[in-house]
């Protein structure tokens, strides 16, 4: 069972790569990439579900996991305006795809983690592109829809990975509303500053890590002024070397 789920894996991973490639070449024909994505998802979730109940380990949130990643692939995917780059990028997402698919079921506290980040800084990236780059962004009514799209994906990306903390379902919901709440709140609060959408994604990415972690510590009884000291160093030094590194002026 083992080997035929690996080699499953990576077929998922090259069905994502055949699926978005093929209906996006030259550029993106919407109105049959967004029908097959879905398609492809719900195709996915389906034999998620059949594996996780043979091997006796289901749970909704492992299953809403893989469809968070393509859904963030998706997003870096129509970020990028190259061809050739795009097609590059799906080859890298191919392994990405394969590999955290493999290990569906595993409940490693590095797999969690090194997932969901790679899930939120690739959301993160491909929102602030769109809110940049989108021009009906701009409207009162789509602003809203847009934040409250972003706080809901947050809070999937969050929740999921509080699933296996040793705390009761309310506090991890209250915890993963937080964050979110948090993290929207800063989202349009960055839309306010004049550097490239790449830039504040890195530091609303940041800023929603140092939250993460610190509150996952305290769910293990692990957290001490040391972990926050570290952690707010780190975020603080590479931030500030973003910054430094990205030309910038004042705007009057």
């Amino acid at each position: 069972m083992a080997k035929f789920h690996n080699f499953t894996s990576i077929v998922i991973g090259l069905l994502f790569l055949a699926v978005l490639q093929t209906f996006s070449n030259p550029s993106p024909i919407f109105r049959f990439l967004i029908i097959a994505l879905i398609l492809l998802l719900a195709l996915v979730t389906y034999y998620n579900w059949r594996y996780l109940k043979e091997i006796q380990k289901y749970n909704i949130w492992l299953l809403i996991r893989p469809i968070l990643l393509m859904l963030s692939g998706f997003g870096l995917f129509l970020s990028i305006p190259n061809p050739a780059i795009r097609s590059m990028f799906l080859i890298i997402t191919v392994f990405v795809i394969a590999f955290f698919e493999a290990f569906i079921g595993k409940f490693a506290e590095n797999l969690l983690i090194n997932e969901t980040l790679v899930i939120a800084f690739g959301a993160f990236l491909s929102i602030f592109e769109a809110y940049f780059y989108a021009p009906f962004i701009g409207k009162p009514l789509v602003s809203f829809l847009y934040l409250l799209g972003f706080f809901l994906f947050v809070v999937l990306i969050t929740r999921s990975f509080y699933e296996f903390a040793p705390k009761s379902v309310k506090i991890k919901w209250l915890a993963s509303l937080i964050i979110s709440l948090l993290s929207t709140e800063f989202l349009w609060a960055l839309s306010f500053l004049y550097f490239h959408f790449s830039v504040l994604a890195f530091l609303l990415f940041n800023f929603y890590y140092f939250c993460l972690i610190l509150n996952y510590y305290y769910y293990f009884n692990t957290l001490n002024a040391k972990k926050i000291q570290f952690h707010l160093a780190f975020i603080f030094f590479s931030s500030l070397l973003v910054l430094l590194a990205t030309p910038w002026k004042i705007i009057s």
